[in-house]
This record gives C-alpha cells, sequence and structure tokens, in this order.
C-alpha cells in the first residue's frame, strides 16, 4: 500500500511538471503569436502600421479627428542619386516626425497617412542628414480631410483627392478636402502607390 501511495505521489508530481511545463509553452506560443501579428501589421523599415495595420487601427478614429495624406516630393530623384540606403534614411526619418499620431502609417512607397486632431496639419518639411553625409530638404505634399467614421476607404479618397489638387496647385503644399473642387468621379484607389496610376495617364 505504501508502495502504491509512492507510486501515485510520483506520478501526480510528474504531471504537474509537466503542466507546468505546458503552461509555460503555451505563454511563450501566445507571445510569439502576438509578435508576429504585430509585425503583419507594421512596416518593416519604419515601424509605423501597413495598410493591415491601418484598416485595424481606424476602428478607433473619432468623429472630431482628421486624416492627412502625404506624398514625398522628390523621393525618387533622391534614390536615383544618392541610393536606396539614402532613400531608406530619408523614410525612417520622416516616419520618426509622425510616429507620436494616434494612427500613423506608411502606405507603400513614399507615401504617409497620419490621423487625430490636426491643427496646422502635420509636418512637410524636413532636413535629413544621409549616410554619405549629404544633407537634404525633402518636403511633401498633403491633403487633408475630417475622417469619415466607419470608412477607411472613402476617408482616404478625400484626402487623395485634396493632396492631388495641392500637389497640381504648388508641391509642398497643404490642401483640406473640399467637396465642390474634389468631388469628382471617383478613382479606383491602389492598395499601395497613389502616384503610380496618376503618371500613368499623364
Amino acid at each position: 500500500m505504501t508502495a502504491a501511495r509512492l507510486v501515485r505521489r510520483t506520478d501526480v508530481a510528474t504531471l504537474r511538471a509537466q503542466l507546468a511545463s505546458l503552461r509555460q509553452q503555451n505563454r511563450q506560443l501566445m507571445a510569439l503569436l502576438q509578435e508576429a501579428e504585430q509585425q503583419a501589421r507594421r512596416d518593416p523599415l519604419t515601424g509605423l502600421l501597413n495598410r493591415a495595420g491601418i484598416d485595424d487601427a481606424f476602428g478607433f478614429a473619432q468623429s472630431s479627428w482628421e486624416l492627412a495624406l502625404l506624398d514625398l516630393d522628390g523621393f525618387k530623384q533622391v534614390n536615383d542619386e544618392f541610393g536606396h540606403a539614402a532613400g531608406d534614411t530619408l523614410l525612417t526619418a520622416v516616419a520618426a516626425s509622425l510616429r507620436d499620431y494616434p494612427i500613423a502609417a506608411r502606405l507603400g512607397g513614399d507615401e504617409f497617412v497620419v490621423a487625430g486632431r490636426l491643427p496646422g496639419g502635420p509636418p512637410r518639411y524636413w532636413p535629413v542628414q544621409l549616410p554619405g553625409g549629404e544633407v537634404i530638404c525633402i518636403y511633401a505634399t498633403v491633403g487633408v480631410t475630417r475622417v469619415v467614421i466607419g470608412d477607411l476607404a472613402a476617408t482616404l479618397r478625400q484626402a487623395d483627392a485634396a493632396m492631388y489638387r495641392a500637389k497640381k496647385a504648388a508641391p509642398g503644399s497643404l490642401l483640406t478636402h473640399d467637396p465642390d473642387l474634389d468631388d469628382q468621379p471617383i478613382r479606383p484607389r491602389p492598395r499601395v502607390r497613389l502616384r503610380d496610376q496618376r503618371e500613368a495617364h499623364r
């Protein structure tokens, strides 16, 4: 009887140890899963939200917020003249200046989005030192619109229309969405870049 009790006690102790190990493994797997999900919603270069991330974050947008779409002017020339490392340095510098907004995302290429309370609009000018020591100044053309609650696509279209109008008027400027000027027949919005479609039709 004593031996049987000892065996059972040993079995219980072993099972408890195995259960504790499984719980630890489960916590580690959950942490890895959460990290993977977060990475899937982040731009790997800048750490800002990507398109999937802004889709999720937009659900928390408030009706008092505005959304700004920023398109960097001259970014392709920087890449062509100084190389992709310089372009990456520029993108990360721009991203760092936008990180504190409630929503900050890189849609791809040289397009960024911020949303929140935007008195005066987001930054539009950045002096950046490149890896080779050169200092360049980069500008963004910006379109701003009020958030359309529950409709990210419509909000982006309005900001895009305002930004496109600003780019035609004066690159590096900021314009706010105006329904009388901007609400033309809607062009489908690509998932990554807007400029490529525009230039293709010029």
